[in-house]
């Protein structure tokens, strides 16, 4: 199964960076398979370093940032360096958990790389998903996505959502809902 979360890695200069990701799980969660595109930023950073700090998250705004960009400093959001240097913890995830990279394949535009979870960091209970929080998710995957989909359908799933997440959002929510609006007019 994929499970939806957010990938922090560490940049050449130290820094951190902050990207969405569905690794491939098995229901244990003990097999982990990430597949970055080869031209991404996230797979320059994971096959230099071999290592990158998984989260689930219960925030849908944090997951618009990160597909958007928004998040990639400590200061826009609060992160902190793992003490032995397996990567970056988003101080808001429900928990981290620190990847190795222990097998690559290169063979296709997605990497397939191959990871053992080196531990599972609990830093706060999962809330849980509301509607508006599940429409932010698959704006955000629309948003990664919109150059490979039509306008139209764009603009549909666009209103689709907006009604659930305007029934059923708080202010995180509605801010993400804005950050997601912006983001497709600029596309158009």
């Amino acid at each position: 199964m994929i499970v939806e979360g957010i990938l922090t890695t560490e940049s050449e200069d130290g820094t951190l960076h902050v990207a969405p990701i569905g690794p491939h799980v098995d229901r244990a969660m003990s097999s982990w398979i990430l597949k970055p595109f080869q031209t991404s930023r996230t797979f320059s950073n994971l096959h230099r370093q071999s290592r990158a700090v998984f989260h689930v998250v219960d925030d849908g705004l944090l997951m618009v940032q990160s597909v958007l960009g928004i998040c990639n400093s400590p200061e826009q959001t609060p992160a902190a360096r793992f003490e032995d240097s397996l990567g970056w913890i988003l101080q808001d995830a429900c928990s981290a958990i620190p990847l190795r990279v222990s097998a690559w394949d290169l063979q296709s535009e997605r990497a397939t790389a191959t990871c053992l979870e080196v531990e599972r960091i609990e830093l706060k209970p999962f809330w849980g998903w509301n509607r508006a929080c599940n429409s932010l998710l698959e704006l955000s995957i629309l948003v990664s996505r919109k150059h490979l989909l039509d306008q139209d359908y764009l603009q549909q799933q666009l209103e689709h959502h907006r009604t659930i997440i305007q029934k059923t959002a708080g202010d995180r929510e509605l801010l993400g809902l804005h950050l997601v609006e912006k983001a497709l007019q600029h596309s158009e």
